[in-house]
């Protein structure tokens, strides 16, 4: 038993047919716009869920280099 789909005999049209250079430009051009405005959409969506993250790994960040500034300062001379 075969289930997988029949194969899909291709037409005349999409065999003989040879996209000009000026086509080619233009269907990667529409396919960019439609992946950057994809992208867009995608970051719209997951700014609200990834700011609160990265405002708590910025703190972190700043206590890290609080921690290696005070490392780094010369002792204070006991006097």
């Amino acid at each position: 038993m075969n289930t997988l789909p029949k194969k899909r005999e291709p037409s005349d049209s999409e065999v003989n047919s040879i996209p000009t250079w000026r086509e080619l430009a233009d269907r990667f051009r529409d396919l960019m716009k439609d992946f950057l405005k994809e992208g867009k959409e995608f970051e719209r969506e997951l700014e609200p869920k990834l700011l609160p993250a990265l405002k708590r790994l910025r703190l972190e960040i700043e206590k890290l280099i609080a921690k290696l500034e005070q490392r780094s300062r010369p002792p204070k001379p006991q006097g």
